[in-house]
């Protein structure tokens, strides 16, 4: 008898299936993968909606996992209007650059925050 995938071999397996796919294709080819139709369905919902979710940085150590919110709300909300395509490619090169703006600000008061908690 074979052995269940873990959750991250069939998250595995359905990407590479995704990126190796040059035009849109029916859910149902997901089938290739080993998915039924309400498998896939159910993963092609989670997906959708991890992909709607602020972006984390994960870091491992010996002992720890630590988990980091890198998008706050504006971050998020802007993320979501550069990926609008009922936008025109004007407000969403606008969207890019208020993206990047505010990730880099972001940053700078994160690396200033640190500085100070290393000087008390």
């Amino acid at each position: 008898m074979a052995s269940r995938r873990t959750l991250l071999e069939r998250a595995k397996s359905i990407f590479k299936f995704i990126n190796n796919q040059t035009e849109p294709f029916p859910k149902s080819k997901l089938q290739e993968v080993g998915l039924n139709p309400t498998t896939a369905e159910k993963w092609v919902r989670l997906i959708e909606y991890i992909q709607d979710q602020p972006r984390i940085r994960v870091t491992r150590t010996k002992s720890n996992t630590i988990i980091e919110k890198i998008e706050n709300r504006y971050l998020t909300a802007i993320r979501r209007r550069i990926m609008d395509p009922s936008l025109s490619y004007k407000e969403r090169t606008a969207s890019m650059d208020d993206y990047v703006a505010a990730l880099l600000t972001l940053e700078k008061m994160e690396t200033g925050r640190i500085k100070q908690q290393d000087n008390e």
